[in-house]
């Protein structure tokens, strides 16, 4: 379903033209140009839509990895993880204690040195007090519990701050998971939103709201103005393909509609809300 602000930022692209013989054209090898290339003051070619842009059925251009649970259950047994979801209905409820857990297993600290995106490794070590977790390490653990469930997760990158996505699969739709600060963010009718939910609502965000009993020190409006720029992991293997620090940045895709190009250098970016969403974007 795409939203009024999406829609607004799409249109242009929905009238189609092309410059006179841009498209089918051949090459002359005589003075390396396109054949048939637009002459100066030649009138625009007009090409009407095809299809209703509606009905097209377009998919993701990136290739989204996701661990295997089954590498995840050493992690599920040894920190009692299916007490803690016992009885809830459903994967929203579930995975909302998932985070409680998580928050309560240690209070944040500086992560000197920084420890592995492993769950197993940052909580020994976070316990034996050799080093501390932040937002990043909250969401390492937490995405890797939600997948040892075998449900999708992945990393969100907000400004300043990481949080996570999870796959809600019996509603079908990915919600956002703010462990640091133990919270989501609802709209008006209480529905927990996604990051790019939060995001389009960003022109008006005193329509959303933060979960009660969260941890989070900030305004609601300050804590909610991340939003308007983020970016979302391709990979949550990093137990079975273990990574460095260094190469987090390469597996980031940046949500930027507006092609202002604010995002990192050497970063990926796209202007598709679809690539990042494509489950629940895409036409039937």
């Amino acid at each position: 379903m795409i939203s009024t602000k999406l829609a607004r930022l799409l249109a242009p692209a929905l009238t189609a033209f092309l410059f006179g013989g841009s498209l089918g054209c051949g090459w002359n090898s005589a003075d390396h140009s396109p054949q048939g290339a637009r002459q100066e003051n030649e009138p625009l070619m007009t090409v009407h839509l095809f299809a209703d842009p509606v009905q097209v059925r377009h998919f993701s251009r990136f290739r989204f990895v996701y661990e295997n649970p089954a590498v995840l259950q050493d992690l599920r047994q040894q920190e009692g993880l299916d007490e803690v979801v016992e009885g809830a209905r459903g994967d929203q409820e579930a995975f909302r204690r998932l985070m409680g857990w998580v928050r309560d297993q240690w209070e944040p600290g500086r992560p000197d040195p920084y420890p592995p995106p492993d769950a197993r490794i940052i909580l020994r070590d976070i316990r034996q007090g050799v080093t501390g977790g932040f937002c990043a390490q909250y969401c390492f653990v937490l995405l890797q519990a939600i997948t040892s469930f075998g449900a999708p997760a992945r990393c969100v990158t907000v400004e300043g701050h990481e949080v996570i996505e999870a796959w809600l699969r019996d509603e079908k739709r990915w919600v956002m998971f703010d462990p640091l600060y133990d919270l989501q963010v609802i709209d008006a009718e209480g529905r927990v939103l996604s990051a790019l939910e939060i995001w389009e609502h960003s022109d008006d965000p005193s329509v959303l709201r933060i979960t009660l009993g969260h941890r989070c020190s900030e305004r609601q409006s300050t804590y909610l103005d991340r939003y308007r720029h983020f970016a979302v992991w391709l990979r949550n293997d990093f137990v079975s393909q273990p990574m460095n620090f260094n190469d987090f940045d390469r597996y980031r895709v940046w949500f930027d509609p507006s092609g202002v190009g604010t995002e990192p250098s050497a970063s990926l970016t796209t202007s598709f809300a679809l690539d990042l969403y494509p489950e629940q974007m895409a036409a039937p």
